[in-house]
């Protein structure tokens, strides 16, 4: 089978792969498609930290061929999505409820290998069977959607919040779905492309701004960062009202830093708030998409190859509208 491979920083090929045997514990899933994030662009360019020689690939759906040994609750020709974050069970994390921060933690598509190909094994742990009407193409958006919806969780917006939105990328506009599912009555997307404001008035956002027009008086109860750029930070701590929070979901370069003031978080008993993948939150967000709380058509951009996804990793070839993906036939 053709495999997207990450062999170390700046080299990631397409390259001929064995179909992976099922050990015990695990199922083989036959790919129907794979997400594209900006998490591989990170791998790829050296600034995540992954395992040498592994496939690629966190967003992935597709069905059941084969279960291993001891594995009684899922069958073959299922249709699933993967969480790819597994934890260990056991470390101080675990035992606290956060296997998200667990210290021994493994990640398919990161230290192993991941839905870029045509088949890949995963422990039944991490696969949820998809919910009668949802496509695999669908529910690539699973993962990441779990994601955001753990960050709300963490945020927790409350009735009548202003909140605004910087980024509106495939995270932000989740976000802005997600919040006019809670009831949200104003919601501020953010953004330097008009292309990306004008879809997030259709995600439901109730006013759109661009980042220069953000900087001007804009006051809320809840920003949230969604770019991973550190230059949109500022601008949305600057922005919080009295008691506001501040959500980092956006992932930043680690080189990156930024600069705030801590009196100004003591006068206004402001609150930074950070979120970490989605633990135990697949099945939710499966949930939001079959019933289109959250519009997977709104969301998927273009469909790849496998050697389109390798120029994609290193933003090299035609510039691809999010989310993309690759279909395997």
């Amino acid at each position: 089978m053709k495999a997207l491979v990450y062999f170390g920083p700046g080299d990631v090929r397409v390259v001929e792969r064995e179909i992976p045997k099922v050990k015990d514990g695990e199922v083989l899933i036959k790919v129907a498609t794979a997400g594209l994030c900006g998490t591989d662009r990170h791998i790829a360019d050296g600034s995540y930290q992954a395992t040498k020689n592994i496939v690629l690939g966190h967003e992935l759906a597709g069905t059941i061929t084969e279960v291993g040994e001891g594995v009684s609750h899922l069958q073959i020709g299922m249709q699933v999505c993967v969480d790819p974050n597994l934890s260990c069970h056991s470390c101080e994390q675990c035992r606290a409820g956060r296997p998200n921060m667990c210290i021994n933690a493994q990640a398919v598509g990161v230290t192993r290998d991941g839905g870029l190909a045509s088949y890949v094994s995963v422990p039944s742990e991490l696969v949820s069977p998809l919910p009668d009407g949802l496509s695999p193409l669908h529910a690539i958006l699973g993962e990441p959607l779990s994601c955001v919806v753990h960050a709300l969780d963490r945020a927790n917006p409350q009735a009548g919040d202003k909140t605004a939105v910087w980024g509106l990328g495939t995270a932000g506009i989740m976000m802005i779905q997600c919040l006019k599912a809670m009831g949200q009555s104003t919601i501020i997307g953010i953004s330097h492309h008009e292309d990306h404001r004008q879809l997030a008035l259709k995600a439901g956002a109730t006013m759109v701004m661009s980042q220069e027009e953000a900087m001007n008086n804009l006051e809320v109860d809840l920003a949230i960062e969604a770019s991973g750029s550190p230059t949109a930070f500022l601008p949305a701590f600057n922005a919080l009202a009295k008691g506001g929070k501040l959500l980092l979901y956006g992932v930043m370069n680690p080189e990156d830093t930024v600069t705030i003031k801590p009196e100004a978080m003591f006068r206004k008993e402001l609150q930074i708030i950070a979120s970490y993948v989605g633990p135990n939150t697949l099945d939710r967000s499966l949930a939001l998409l079959n019933t289109r709380m959250v519009n997977p058509d709104l969301l998927l951009g273009d469909r790849l190859t496998l050697e389109e996804a390798q120029q994609w990793v290193f933003k090299e070839g035609a510039r691809r509208k999010a989310k993309a993906h690759v279909v395997f036939e």
